[in-house]
């Protein structure tokens, strides 16, 4: 019997340097799952997007030849046709879309009888809450009913919804969303699933060695306790929020230091925040995009993460990560944020800079506390947000659609 033959339709890359962001690092970790779990894999991708033909990572890429959004007409009609052309040949048993990138090639799949499995990370509703979220007068008001709303609400009523609910199988990544889509979206309990995002524990993993090295890297002192946030630099991650609260604790816990890694369109102005006072003596480093393989080593390089979003987060993985690296998080309480922490970290409001000032200051003159959270966090990842925990669910559902294929762990 041949393998069972699965796609997985991204707007990003799967290999590993292509591209940053959280649904790409979940279309690449995904893949990976995939191909050890046995699957036949084509991953489908804009134009652009990655070099088609075999990789080395054990599937095939292909191409759809569009790079517009799922919402509009021409690519749904690209999709419809890529899909036509690979079914001629590899006819899947299961697709996994990104969101509803694989809008398009339902009638398609639904001839040749293949599910579709849809993963939810952040959907339009929550896009919704962000727009609403920033409105501050009646100028921005307006200009958000004339410019944003209407694209949102179309996006959001023909395709993102009639997309879902054709779909088998909806996977969110966290139990917030999920309550979001019942209600809301009206998606059937029946169909819908969670599945938190994961990372290999280890890799991402407490290491003195990688400590020590880092910190040598990056002028650090053994003394100096190290706050450190990373993302894309844009407003709904609230880094202003942390160099606002960083600037209240500074005079009073001169031993602390603030990294922030990542990179996009808010860096200037957030190096002005910070000020070049804070910058020039080493209290304040922006450390640039780095790549997912040196993650773990500035991860452990700090001793407490922090994410002051001020917009709720599906599942991110950064949390995951510095969490399985043994750094006590320091997050706010929107989103999957406190699904993620739990009982292993401080949640706050969001958008309160005194407040996480006062719960940085509690964490750096308190290395006990430190280091029982760091623990906690730990253990909670393994636990939780593992690959083997990933791998059984994944697993689970590819043995609801075998089609007319298998796979094996």
């Amino acid at each position: 019997m041949r393998k069972q033959r699965v796609w997985l339709v991204t707007p990003f890359s799967p290999l590993p340097g292509e591209g940053c962001g959280g649904v790409k690092t979940h279309s690449e970790l995904l893949a990976r799952l995939l191909v050890k779990l046995g699957t036949e894999l084509t991953v489908i991708v804009p134009e652009g997007g990655s070099k088609p033909g075999p990789a080395q990572a054990g599937f095939i890429i292909e191409n759809v030849p569009s790079n517009e959004q799922p919402d509009k007409k021409n690519w749904r009609k690209a999709m419809r046709l890529t899909a036509k052309r690979l079914c001629r040949t590899t006819p899947p048993d299961i697709v996994f879309s990104q969101g509803y990138y694989a809008a398009g090639c339902e009638p398609v799949l639904r001839v040749n009888g293949a599910a579709i499995a849809a993963f939810v990370h952040n959907f339009h509703l929550i896009h919704f809450y962000k727009f609403v979220s920033e409105v501050a007068g009646p100028r921005s008001f307006a200009s958000y009913l004339a410019r944003s709303l209407p694209t949102l609400t179309c996006k959001m009523l023909f395709t993102e919804i009639p997309f879902l609910r054709e779909a088998q199988e909806v996977i969110s990544v966290s139990e917030h969303n999920a309550r979001l889509l019942r209600r809301y979206y009206r998606i059937p309990g029946a169909v819908l699933s969670v599945l938190h995002n994961w990372v290999d524990t280890e890799v991402f993993t407490p290491s003195r060695e990688l400590r020590e090295e880092e910190r040598k890297k990056l002028a650090l002192t053994a003394g100096q306790t190290v706050f450190f946030a990373a993302g894309s630099l844009w407003r709904p991650k609230g880094f202003h929020v942390a160099i606002k609260a960083f600037k209240l604790l500074a005079e009073r816990a001169p031993g602390t230091v603030l990294m922030l890694a990542g990179s996009g369109p808010e860096e200037s102005a957030l190096k002005t925040l910070a000020g070049p006072a804070l910058i020039s003596c080493g209290r304040v480093k922006f450390l640039g995009e780095r790549a997912l393989e040196e993650l773990p080593s500035v991860y452990n390089a700090a001793d407490v993460f922090l994410m002051p979003s001020i917009h709720p987060e599906g599942l991110a993985y950064t949390l995951i990560e510095a969490m399985a690296c043994g750094l006590p998080p320091i997050t706010t309480t929107l989103g999957g944020n406190t699904e993620t922490v739990g009982d292993a970290g401080i949640l706050l409001p969001h958008n309160r800079p005194a407040e996480l000032a006062s719960a940085m200051l509690d964490l750096a003159s308190d290395p006990g506390k430190r280091s029982a959270l760091g623990l906690l966090a730990r253990e909670r990842a393994r636990r939780m947000f593992s690959e083997d925990q990933a791998a059984e669910k994944i697993k689970n559902l590819l043995g609801r659609h075998p089609g007319g294929g298998r796979f094996s762990a």
